[in-house]
């Protein structure tokens, strides 16, 4: 094979919809190792596709907009491209941004790569599929893309960045490594880990982690006893038994021509409904409001939806494996054990469970490495800033981070003490402190300790600090707010605290 041609033009295209891949594609042009080729950054539709062939190299950065489609400022290019002959001794490298929430994942940049294979064009680099990862992917890809171009063309070889889609149809099995209790109290709090490796799954700190899992067989029994049809349990395995949405109960009610269930569907009656369907799942509905003549098995399997997704924070920094900080979930009600549809697999036998991840960026570290953090969490509320701590330290990063963990008993509550106190003791915690809601006479929480450091939150808000919040949306959001706004009562009255921090992007909450 003789050797190629020695580069004469550098281009650096871009197709963008936001502008981040723009943004990313003159970063590129600016790098370092390039100048000596004199880039060219150009959007795809200033590009000339016939004119490209032996001595030039195509460094494609671009998005995909909505199902897989190239952005506007990408789709003469991408016509031409379709059309184009063969581009023999054209070099090129792709580098693709997309959502692995949509089908087609990158759609457009992996058509590309295909197209200029296709027309006898040769990558130089193994091509990129970026999900909210871009900017780790860029970091590790520029500079061996720069070895590439100074003389080294197995540089990039082995290095791959491809996030993998998945989804609620095409979940990974990952298996779980490890159960660990972190609480003495009931119901209990539980650190699970999950292998990864080999899933192409990339995530960072913040984001969260679905988990589809089968119904308990307990429950399966249950309904196959109720029809007396053994096929139940199979039929009804992967279907949504406990959240129970308002069309599926009216089609019950009237299936199973049940007043008082239709009664409690009347807007009316909201908090009624909620105390009814409290702990209950679907066989309690039917037992209740149907029978098995009524409601057949095959007309229950066609009404009830596809077990639905539940969503964890992640607590764990990015790697080979996710870590989740969950609440167990297992009670008796009307004479049966219930446990959690995800929490039974998760803590109790699942050798492997279906996952998929899901980025959120409203809750990932802030770009401004000077900005002070002051994370509180509740309960298993802890897990995303346990994560986001992780971040910092796998990444060697130091910052200014101040933590409040709120729950009931030290004694038996404090979730990832030994691991907290550590981090306090290397630093890694400016300060740590607590809220243990029953430990004295009167109860004390996070608001409370906000409230009592009232200084020092204040000095850190004037310092530019991020406010993370997790924990319960019905007893921590309000009473937050209500401290957050106390702490600057000489603040314009027409705005508080905690609008100011919602507009300037500094309030990051996740609530369930």
């Amino acid at each position: 094979m003789s050797a190629p041609a020695p580069i004469q033009r550098v281009l650096v295209g871009y197709g963008s919809e936001s502008g981040t891949a723009r943004a990313l594609a003159h970063r590129l042009g600016a790098f370092p190792a390039l100048q000596a080729y004199a880039p060219q950054v150009l959007p795809f539709n200033d590009i000339d596709v016939a004119g490209l062939g032996a001595g030039d190299v195509l460094l494609a950065l671009s998005s995909s907009f909505g199902d897989g489609e190239p952005p506007a400022n990408g789709e003469r290019f991408a016509q031409a491209l379709r059309q184009a002959p063969a581009l023999p001794g054209l070099r090129y490298a792709v580098f693709g941004l997309g959502d692995t929430g949509y089908p087609r994942f990158c759609g457009f940049t992996k058509e590309m790569d295909a197209l200029l294979g296709e027309r006898q064009a040769q990558p130089i680099m193994n091509r990129v599929d970026a999900d909210a990862c871009h900017e780790q992917f860029f970091q590790r890809w520029a500079p061996v893309l720069g070895d590439v171009l100074g003389g080294q063309p197995d540089a990039g070889r082995d290095l791959h960045l491809q996030v993998t889609a998945y989804g609620e149809d095409n979940a990974f099995h990952a298996p779980v490594i490890e159960r660990r209790r972190l609480s003495r109290s009931e119901p209990a709090a539980w650190h699970v880990e999950l292998d990864l490796r080999g899933s192409g799954i990339v995530y960072r700190a913040g984001d969260t982690l679905h988990v589809i899992a089968p119904n308990d067989p307990q429950l399966l029994d249950a309904f196959a006893a109720w029809y007396d049809d053994p096929a139940a349990a199979e039929l009804l395995r992967h279907k949504e038994l406990r959240q129970l949405g308002k069309a599926l109960l009216r089609e019950l009610a009237r299936l199973g021509g049940s007043d008082a269930l239709k009664g409690l569907l009347k807007v009316s009656q909201r908090q009624a409904l909620e105390t009814h369907l409290h702990g209950s799942d679907l066989l309690d509905v039917l037992m209740d409001h149907a029978t098995p003549d009524s409601v057949p098995l095959a007309r229950l399997v066609g009404l009830v939806s596809p077990c639905l997704p539940r969503a964890y924070s992640i607590a764990s920094a990015a790697g080979e494996t996710v870590a989740l900080c969950i609440r167990e979930v297992s009670y008796t009600h009307r004479g049966r054990t219930r446990r959690g549809t995800a929490t039974g697999g998760l803590l109790h036998g699942a050798d492997r469970v279906r996952v998929y991840c899901r980025t959120n960026p409203g809750f990932h570290l802030p770009d401004d490495a000077q900005a002070p953090l002051l994370l509180v969490g509740t309960g298993t509320g802890i897990a995303p800033l346990m994560g986001l701590v992780h971040e910092l330290r796998a990444s060697g990063s130091r910052r200014e981070v101040h933590l409040l963990f709120g729950e009931k008993h030290r004694a038996h509550d404090y979730l990832y003490e030994d691991v907290l106190q550590q981090w306090h003791a290397d630093g890694w915690l400016a300060t740590l402190r607590t809220a243990f809601s029953r430990d004295g006479a009167d109860k004390y929480y996070v608001q409370h300790a906000l409230a009592e450091h009232a200084g020092d939150v204040a000095d850190l808000f004037a310092r530019g600090a991020h406010l993370y919040l997790c924990g319960n949306k019905r007893h921590l959001e309000s009473a937050v707010q209500q401290a957050v706004n106390a702490i600057h009562p000489d603040m314009d009255p027409a705005t508080t605290r905690w609008a100011s921090l919602h507009q300037q992007q500094r309030l990051h909450c996740e609530l369930y």
